[in-house]
Parts: structure tokens; sequence; C-alpha cells
């Protein structure tokens, strides 16, 4: 009788351990999107993934929105060049992490006629594996 009593103890500790470290991961784990620091490995790469293909290979950003969530990111930015002489106007890039490097897979048309909640509706729609989240103002 007493080892069945050791036997059910040990599945309730053990139990118990299980259940604080998940606890611990979900506590530890972001729920919704973050912003990477400035001149962190992350943001900087998703930098280079905005610049391939830009005619200006150097272009700098000036963040207005930032936000990542598990291998997806939403960016709002003002490009300029290297030296901050030419400003070009917002845009926005919704891209996708792959390995480590991050690829423009969608820019909504920010010309003149265009409608910025209907183009972000269309992205959404196109790619509805992105968190809602990044998305919110």
């Amino acid at each position: 009788m007493s080892s069945m009593i050791v036997v059910r103890a040990a599945r309730h500790v053990a139990l118990a351990i299980v259940l604080v470290f998940a606890s611990t991961i979900a506590a530890c784990s972001p729920s919704g999107p973050t912003t990477p620091a400035e001149g962190s490995a992350e943001r900087e790469a998703i930098f280079d993934g905005m610049r391939k293909g830009r005619e200006n290979a150097d272009a700098t950003f000036s963040v207005r929105t930032l936000k990542v969530q598990d291998g997806w990111a939403w960016v709002v930015a003002d490009p300029q060049s290297k030296d901050g002489a030419q400003k070009f106007e917002t845009e926005s890039w919704l891209l996708q992490k792959t390995g480590d490097s991050w690829s423009v897979v969608a820019q909504p048309c920010a010309e003149e006629g265009c409608e910025p909640a209907a183009e972000i509706a269309k992205i959404k729609e196109q790619h509805p594996q992105a968190p809602p989240a990044i998305f919110a103002p």
C-alpha cells in the first residue's frame, strides 16, 4: 500500500514540474509582436531584406513602425540616402524570415489614389499566416 502512495506522489511531483516548466517557457515567450532593438542583428537583417532590389542599395531607414512576430515583420519607414541628404516617401513592407535572412513578400501601393486600408487588407488576404497583430498601429 505504501509503494502505491509513493508512486502517486512521484506522479504528482512530475506533473507539477512539467507545469512549472511549461509556465516558465510561456512567460518567457513574447505573446505579441516585438520591436528589435536599434543596432541589433535582427533589425539589421530586416533592413538588409528591405534593401534587396532597391535602386539605392545603401539606403537607411527612419522607422515609424517595426513589428516582428513568428518569422514575420511589418515595417513602415522613411527611406533616405546613407548621408541623409536625399529623403524619400514613406514606404511599407511585409517581410518573412527564412533561415537567418528576411525577404520582402509584399509591399502595398503607395501611389496617390491607393487606399492604405484596402492595400493592407489585400496583403493580409494574400498572406493569412502573417500574424494580424503586426499590422496594428
